[in-house]
């Protein structure tokens, strides 16, 4: 058994953990970042990172660094709807940076690791919690593949360990899903002829959803009804690629060439879902172990991040000031400042998302002359909903870094 001891756990290398570490330890405050995997490596569906997330890294004095790094960005998202264009998101003097997230968690960790109040553990799974008198004052851990048990000692732990949250599960806080009734069928493919501004597209074959990743490689995405997945696969591969190109016919080449497997896709539900609290005593959940946005509309990415930045305005005095645990009223100012701004986010989305599933069986209800007006005026109130969700995500002031904490 070895112990730790430092002023905050944050467990979870994903957006908000990194950036939280990052943010936390250039303060002056001891933090230790806990991974489980060995590398940052890990499969991710959010790519875009739109604004103010830009700006926030600007004043991370992380821009430069990660624009270094292959990345696309763009001005204006839309939704095409049977060649009609309706306006997803369009900035004026920002743009959305589209990129792999492992880069810039790597970079973020890199950075972090130039000031000594940071420790990277890579490897390590956090087993529970210490607790002294009740309130929770670090983490048990065993680190891959040696097997050590690690107790490390805290003022406070962050879990920011995604979805599957073990932090949260092992608080016993539930979490509140909302179904949309339909899931995503995700692949890759080289960068094809696709328009780099559309990310929604609604035709007659069904609604495919796109975003370029890098100069080489794009990601796309086939809206289905739940529950239909086994019996798209049975009908074969052919018959999806089929189904992808007659959306969009520029993808015919790159389809029929790359898409040779089911293996090579991923499912995904089109649901949210949120903490039923965030806070107990010694522990505050941010990123997607507190919330979890629909990979249609709002991104999970810009959400943690903004959540990290609140975190680290509002601990940082009191972890720098005082040498107790982080009091429970300290912690949920960040859940008060956060959740309805979350709250507004999911309500939109699950509109959005619903919307969509109701035009999956538009042909079961109306017959073909009506699906192009219909669909098109669905289109449209998609276009509402997520323009409303972006305007929400940063509740009534984008937030700011607050620099001032900074130790340099």
């Amino acid at each position: 058994m070895t112990d730790y001891s430092t002023d905050v756990v944050v467990v979870g290398g994903g957006p908000a953990g990194c950036i939280l570490s990052y943010l936390l330890a250039r303060s002056g405050v001891k933090t230790t970042l806990v991974e489980r995997q060995q590398t940052l490596n890990r499969e991710f569906r959010g790519y875009g990172f739109r604004p103010p997330i830009p700006s926030l890294l600007a004043e991370m004095d992380l821009r430069d660094d990660i624009e270094s790094l292959p990345h696309e960005t763009i001005a204006r998202g839309t939704l095409v709807a049977y060649g009609r264009s309706y306006p997803l998101f369009e900035f004026d003097n920002e743009q959305v940076i589209l990129m792999k997230q492992p880069p810039l968690l790597r970079c973020v960790v890199s950075r972090a690791q130039k000031y000594d109040t940071f420790s990277f553990l890579n490897s390590t799974t956090v087993d529970g919690f210490l607790r002294d008198d009740g309130t929770i004052s670090g983490v048990t851990a065993t680190t891959r593949p040696s097997g050590e048990r690690l107790t490390i000692r805290s003022r406070l732990v962050v879990g920011a360990d995604g979805r599957y949250s073990t932090t949260r599960d092992a608080a016993k806080i539930d979490l509140q899903t909302k179904e949309t009734g339909s899931e995503v069928v995700w692949f890759r493919l080289p960068r094809a002829a696709a328009d780099l501004t559309t990310h929604l597209r609604i035709e007659r074959d069904g609604v495919l959803a796109y975003s370029p990743l890098s100069d080489h490689e794009s990601q796309y995405g086939l809206l289905i009804q739940e529950g239909t997945y086994p019996e798209l696969r049975n009908r074969g591969i052919e018959s999806f690629r089929s189904q992808v190109t007659g959306i969009e016919p520029r993808l015919a080449d790159s389809v029929d060439q790359h898409l040779t497997s089911f293996d090579q896709c991923a499912l995904l539900s089109v649901q949210s879902a949120l903490a039923k609290r965030w806070v107990v005593d010694g522990l505050l959940l941010i990123g997607d172990a507190a919330h979890v946005a629909s990979p249609i509309g709002a991104q999970g990415n810009n959400l943690a991040i903004q959540d990290a930045v609140i975190a680290h305005r509002i601990l940082t005095p009191v972890l720098k000031q005082e040498t107790a645990s982080v009091s429970t009223g300290v912690l949920q100012r960040v859940e008060r400042i956060r959740r309805p701004v979350i709250e507004e986010v999911i309500e939109s989305q699950q509109l959005m998302g619903e919307g969509l599933a109701r035009l999956l069986t538009i042909h079961d209800y109306l017959p073909q002359s009506f699906h192009a007006p219909v669909l098109r005026s669905g289109a449209a109130l998609v276009s509402l909903a997520t323009r409303f969700s972006r305007r929400t995500e940063t509740g009534p002031e984008p937030p700011s870094v607050d620099r001032d904490l900074f130790v340099e």
